[in-house]
């Protein structure tokens, strides 16, 4: 007897025919004494339409027939993939197959796909799991060694499919009431609604109205510049007994409101008045900033690159799918279980061009090592951290190297000890008003390195430092005033 595995997509059946020791293609599929290697090519089966249902009560849009709300979910084939079911069906219904496993992707639409095929199919074979984290060799044998239940796997099929029917009741009732109630009888136009679209655009549409009924208001802001033995410096205004407004989203401590009250801060710095200078250090630290999970990835290939969130998940994709040089990139989790450090030295010991001698500092120091931050069982549901794997580095092309390094730079700065930094507070007050200046100086880069980075704001640390100031008389240091400079500025409506 035979084990039949479907996978997603027909590239990953053949990974796991290779991976499964070069099971040898044959007609539609790959076979050996062993296994029975075929695929899906994403969604086979879909949800009855409603014309399907009841083609003379449903065929044409009516609003006295909605809401439409099935006793049953009937599923038939995508008429455009109907062949790839129809093979499928026939090979679980060999009389030499006696188990079929699930090796469609580790998500919630994978268990759909595949589910939904067991069910139009009416397959009674008993179901395993295989649950792929990455798409290298040793990663799918270790799947297939550890094969789960398929009843394990229920909540998650449950899950899909309260999707899957959730997306159908409001999208078909929406998009039919709504297209009614706008367009009438006229033919050809359709308002789509649905349950995730129509909630996204009508986020979209409120901060677009907020924009568009944006009033700017003016405000001034005051800097001056000061001079002490050391050097200069500048300060901006702070106002006093200033308290964070509930109401008001654009008052800052630093934005003046009333022109005249502007106007009397920057007369006061006038003819080089001397400004009583008092500073207050602070020692700080900043850690490195967590693992990748899918969100985050794509919040910030955007901001660097400008890509789409679906333009990173087809790079994250190909690099776990085509290169096996990631681990599985639809995940919500920015942890890795406990027991994976073996596997993070291994990964680590791996990577190559000028992140490898950053990573052999993290082995040579021993930083790998417990950490809730990044090992954390809790933190895994489904999936874990997006992180390279032992997979040897290949070609790749430009932005699939840069969504690459991405990755692999943030899985070697997560081991590397947190940047301290001094920040200095320095008010300078010129009769009672009193100008704020801050500098920072790193005293151990820490994870800084990783990034070539200096300080957090991304400012240089030369530019960032403060000239010191002096007390050796004991009596409190003073600066001279050398300029003041009123800023006429407006608020500014939210970004879109």
């Amino acid at each position: 007897m035979k084990s039949l595995v479907i996978a997603e997509k027909p590239s990953v059946a053949a990974d796991l025919a290779r991976a499964l020791g070069k099971v040898p293609k044959k007609g539609e599929c790959y076979e050996n004494d062993e296994w029975v290697i075929s695929s899906a090519v994403g969604h086979l089966v879909e949800l009855y339409m409603p014309e399907d249902i009841d083609k003379k009560l449903y065929g044409f849009w009516r609003l006295e027939t909605l809401p439409i709300i099935p006793e049953v979910f009937n599923l038939k084939p995508i008429e455009s993939s109907k062949d790839r079911f129809i093979l499928l069906k026939k090979l679980l219904a060999r009389k030499d197959i006696d188990q079929v496993i699930n090796a469609c992707d580790a998500g919630r639409e994978g268990e759909l796909i595949f589910s939904y095929i067991m069910q139009l199919a009416k397959s009674k074979l008993p179901v395993k799991r295989a649950w792929m984290q990455t798409m290298t060799h040793d990663g799918i044998r270790q799947a297939f060694e550890k094969l789960r239940d398929g009843a394990q796997m229920a909540g998650l099929a449950d899950a899909a499919r309260c999707r899957s029917e959730s997306d159908w009741l409001i999208g078909i009732n929406g998009t039919r009431a709504i297209t009614k109630r706008m367009f009438g009888s006229r033919a050809g136009n359709v308002a789509s609604v649905g349950r995730v679209q129509t909630p996204t655009l009508a986020i979209m549409f409120a901060r677009e109205l907020e924009i568009r009924g944006f009033k700017p208001r003016a405000f001034w802001r005051v800097t001056a510049r000061f001079e002490i033995a050391s050097g200069s410096y500048e300060g901006v205004y702070q106002r006093p007994n200033f308290k964070k407004s509930d109401t008001d989203d654009a008052d800052r401590i630093d934005r003046i409101w009333a022109k005249a009250e502007a106007e009397a801060v920057t007369a006061a710095c006038q003819g080089n008045p001397p400004a009583l200078v008092t500073e207050e250090k602070k020692a700080t630290t900043q850690a490195s900033p967590r693992l990748y999970d899918l969100t985050t990835l794509q919040r910030e290939a955007n901001g660097r690159y400008g890509l789409s969130a679906k333009r990173t998940l087809q790079i994250a994709q190909a690099l776990y799918e085509r290169h096996k040089m990631i681990t599985y990139p639809r995940t919500d989790s920015r942890a890795l279980p406990e027991d994976y450090m073996p596997t993070c030295r291994e990964v680590l010991s791996n990577l190559n061009g000028g992140l490898a001698p950053l990573a052999r500092r993290v082995l040579d120091e021993g930083w790998v090592r417990p950490n809730k931050r990044i090992f954390n069982n809790a933190q895994i549901s489904d999936h874990f951290a997006i992180i390279p794997t032992t997979t040897e580095p290949k070609e790749l092309d430009e932005i699939e190297a840069k969504i690459f390094d991405m990755i692999a730079r943030r899985f070697v700065a997560v081991f590397y000890p947190s940047a301290e930094i001094d920040v200095t507070t320095r008010l300078s007050t010129v009769a009672t008003h009193a100008f704020k200046t801050e500098g920072k100086v790193i005293t151990s880069p820490g994870w800084y390195v990783v990034y070539n980075k200096t300080l957090p704001n991304g400012d240089s640390e030369s530019g960032a430092t403060l000239p010191p100031i002096g007390n050796a008389d004991g009596q409190p240091p003073r600066a001279k005033t050398l300029s003041s400079e009123l800023h006429e500025e407006t608020t500014k409506p939210p970004p879109r």
